[in-house]
Parts: C-alpha cells; structure tokens; sequence
C-alpha cells in the first residue's frame, strides 16, 4: 500500500515538473488531415542561375497533386539585397546596395512571380540582407573570408558567409555577439518591409528571422510594420556564444500560438537537405511522426541544395518531387498548404483542425513521447510503478 502511495506521489510531483509542456502540447490544435510545407530560404540576392533553378523546382512541383488538385508548396523566405560590387572591403561596403529591383536580378523575380501563379510558390520576408551591414563592416576588418567574400560581388552567395555573420539580429562581429541598438532594429524592420514591397507589390505576411536568432524587439517592430506569422525552430535564439552558435533563451512557441507581439508562430520541425543525403524516406518518417501528433511537416530547405558551388540541383529537384510522390502514396490524405493559409486555420479554427476528445488525447501522448527528459522521467516513473506492483502482490 505505501508502495502505491509513493509511486502515486512521484508521479504527482512528475506530472507537476512537466506542467508547462503538457499545457501548451494540449493547447496546440490538433489537425485533421496531414500536411507537408517545404520551407525554402536564401532565395532572392545571389546568384542569377536562381532564375532556372526556380523554374526547374516549380515545374517539378507542378507534376503532383493532392485530393484536393492542390499542388505541394515551397515557401520562398526572399532575401531583398546585398553587396553591390566587388573591390577593396572599403569601397563594397560603400557602394550602394543591390536589391531585387536591379533589372539584372529581374528573372529571379520573374521566376518566383511564375512560381507564384502556377500555385507551387508563396513568397516570405527573410531579411533586406542575411547579414546586418555594420557587423559585416566590423568582420571586414580582421576577417580574410569576408574580404574574400566581399570582392566575388556582386550577386555572390550569402551562404559562404562565416555562420555567425549570418543572423542579421545581432551583431556577430565579435563573439559572443552583443544585442542592437532597439532604435537600430526598428529602423532596418521598416527599411526591409518597405523594400519588399517595392520589390512585389505588397506588403509581407510571414517572417522568417535569418538563422532563427532575433528578439523581442524585433518581433514587435514586425508586427507593427504589418506582419501577421512569425516561422520559428519551436524556441528562440537571441545571439551566438563565444563558439559562434546559436544561444537558447527558453522562449518557446507552439503551432498558432500567438505571441506577445501579436504575431501568430508557426514551427518547422525538420529538415530535408537532399545535398546533405536526405531523401524520401527521411521525409516520410517525419511526416509519420507529425501526423501522430497532429501537427503539420515544415520542412526546412536551403537555396544551397539547387543553387552555388556546393548545389547538386539535379539530384536536389529530383528528391522533392521523389519525397511528394511517395508522401502521397503514404497518406493519401495529404494537404499541400502555404505556411500563411495554415496559419490562417489556426487563427480562425478553421476545417482542418481537429477538435474530438480522442484525437486530443492521442496526439498529447505522441507530443510527449520524444527523445530527451520527458522520455527519461516516463520510463523511470513506470518501471517504480511495475516494481510497487510486484511488492503489493508479494
């Protein structure tokens, strides 16, 4: 009897430490039908082979449907401006910026409006540069890989950027970074709305911050210029630590949750990089275990993959239009969405989400069962229960 009692209290005082994960696991609405979003980032400033690389991806996206006749989407997180052209680390940075209104970029954009048209694109605002200008400037000074860097402008590859020098939010110039100014911040939130919307017409509904390392500030100055959906990794990164990765703050957000700023947060939750070796099989699995959970699969992908001196396009555009084919095989339910129309069902409860008892409770256990602590108490906490049971019997 003391047995049961212990056993009951400790799993009392489990329930109790994992309070918080099992409230917003339970708040997240659950799905009805499975859906897969290819989440695209990098494009926009670069390259100009982006151009055939987007109609090379669009036409393979064409080639599949769901039940609806929807084809899959890849969102686009569009990179609106970089270095305008190669000499001494001074001068570049000097010169003015290209951005996506230069008319030698004007088939990138051509191909994203096409791609927009045929229904397989929807464009997301990822940043004016992938970089912030004055940490950029500082790195000229004692790093050789920026100069380097530097000097293939114009349209040369943000990805060959050191790490750090990616997050656009925080100044990585040194490491650990150090936190921008808020007046600075809100500045460049304003300057890179307005440039998007030169650039296309509109003004952006989803954010997808560079690196996922950004702030309070930041959030708020994107929702107040307009935004409605903030794309995260499920938690948010504030700066880059002395090793130059990223540094975790605790925050964390869950499927239409909405957040202080007023902002509606969406999680990706894996990725498929097909130079990286993901293929069909990766993607199935984790669509898989997002369907058990109810959640949507977005899938985190890189220009890289299709596009620069490390891309294997062929092979990458192969692969999607591999993974869709077999996903569908697999689940013949599967919904193609953009990340803003799923937003939009968890903003208005809308059909696809799943409101039974029985569904809640199931996905709530596939939400828990996860690799790392939650997996760990569960498993102590049930083998103390089978022996409280034996002792009893005994």
């Amino acid at each position: 009897m003391y047995g049961l009692l212990g056993v009951l209290l400790l799993w009392c005082c489990a329930l109790y430490a994992l309070r918080r994960e099992i409230a917003s696991a339970w708040s997240e609405p659950c799905l009805r039908q499975p859906v897969m979003v290819f989440e695209g980032d990098d494009w926009g400033y670069g390259p100009l082979a982006q151009a055939d690389a987007l109609r090379e991806i669009a036409a393979e996206l064409c080639r599949h449907r769901d039940s609806t006749g929807r084809h899959p989407e890849m969102t686009l997180g569009v990179v609106l401006a970089g270095p305008g052209v190669a000499g001494t680390p001074t001068d570049a940075l000097a010169a003015a910026r290209v951005t996506l209104t230069d008319p030698r970029l004007e088939p990138v954009v051509n191909a994203m409006h096409d791609g927009v048209a045929a229904g397989v694109f929807d464009l997301q605002l990822h940043g004016m540069e992938h970089y912030h200008p004055a940490a950029l400037g500082n790195a000229v000074t004692h790093d050789p890989q920026v100069r380097d860097w530097l000097a293939d402008a114009p349209f040369c590859e943000t990805e060959r950027l050191p790490s750090p020098l990616q997050s656009r939010w925080t100044d990585a110039s040194v490491l650990p970074s150090r936190t921008l100014a808020d007046d600075d911040v809100r500045k460049r939130v304003v300057e890179e709305v307005a440039t998007y919307r030169q650039c296309f017409g509109i003004t952006p509904t989803v954010v997808v911050p560079p690196t996922f390392v950004w702030n309070e500030c930041v959030e708020q100055a994107w929702a107040h210029a307009g935004l409605r959906v903030l794309v995260t990794p499920g938690e948010r990164y504030e700066g880059r630590g002395a090793d130059g990765l990223p540094v975790d703050t605790g925050v964390c957000y869950r499927n239409g949750q909405r957040c202080p700023s007023g902002l509606m947060a969406m999680v990706r939750n894996d990725y498929f990089e097909p130079v990286r070796g993901h293929r069909a099989d990766r993607g199935l699995a984790a669509l898989a275990t997002r369907w058990a959970q109810r959640r949507p699969l977005l899938l985190e992908t890189h220009r890289s993959n299709f596009v620069g001196s490390t891309a294997e396009p062929e092979d990458s555009v192969r692969a999607v239009g591999d993974l869709v084919a077999k996903a569908l095989v697999a689940q013949p339910a599967l919904r193609f969405l953009s990340v803003a129309e799923l937003a939009r069902q968890y903003e208005q409860d809308g059909e696809l989400l799943d409101r039974r008892l029985s569904v809640r409770l199931s996905a709530l256990w596939y939400r828990l069962d996860r690799h790392g602590r939650r997996r760990k108490v569960a498993a102590v906490l049930v083998l103390l229960t089978v022996l409280a049971v034996i002792l009893a019997v005994v």
